[in-house]
């Protein structure tokens, strides 16, 4: 935006050269002054293309964030579905000598290592919202207790947690807006 608010100046300021009222000094010094608008031009040039450099990089970054959140919702989704699997097979297969704690500590549902790499991620520290990262670090917290002590309480952590990301996903790709995106967040 600066880049953009500098090249403004500098082209105005080289109109301001150009006005009638100023011939007769652009005629006595048309050397100088032929030197500056050509620096003006290259100055307003370069940063011209620096601003849409930026502006191609974050776009880019919103892009990788946006793969990321998609690769986080598919390893929470995953180990949803795994766990869901455990349960179905305890509720049909268990014997009855069998304890459901003991069960569950033999075949213990799997946690989404993912997220945890996700979350440490600089682009995903320096471009999520911070109502999401709250959130999700709330919830990988809970993630990590639940799954040790009640399977059916995981598996509604990991579906708060794949919802979490999805209305991210949402709001990265400008779907919603940062208050319907805390709203929806607050009523999880």
């Amino acid at each position: 935006m600066l880049y953009i608010l500098v090249t403004v100046v500098l082209i105005s300021l080289s109109l301001f050269i150009l006005l009638p009222k100023f011939n007769h000094f652009t005629e006595r010094y048309s050397l100088s002054i032929n030197y500056c608008l050509t620096l003006i031009a290259t100055l307003v040039g370069v940063l011209l293309a620096i601003s849409i450099t930026n502006i191609e990089a974050d776009r880019k970054e919103k892009q990788d964030l946006i793969k990321l959140l998609k690769a986080s919702i598919t390893s929470v989704e995953t180990s949803y579905d795994y766990t869901e699997s455990i349960i179905e097979y305890y509720n049909e297969h268990a014997s009855k000598e069998q304890t459901k704690k003991d069960f569950f500590e033999k075949n213990r549902p799997p946690y989404p290592d993912y997220l945890d790499a996700f979350i440490i991620q600089n682009i995903v520290s320096k471009n999520l919202s911070g109502h999401t990262l709250s959130e999700l670090n709330e919830k990988m917290i809970n993630l990590k207790r639940s799954r040790d002590n009640e399977a059916q309480l995981y598996l509604s952590v990991l579906n708060e947690t794949r919802r979490t990301l999805l209305l991210e996903l949402s709001f990265q790709k400008n779907e919603i807006d940062e208050s319907h995106l805390e709203k929806e967040l607050d009523n999880l």
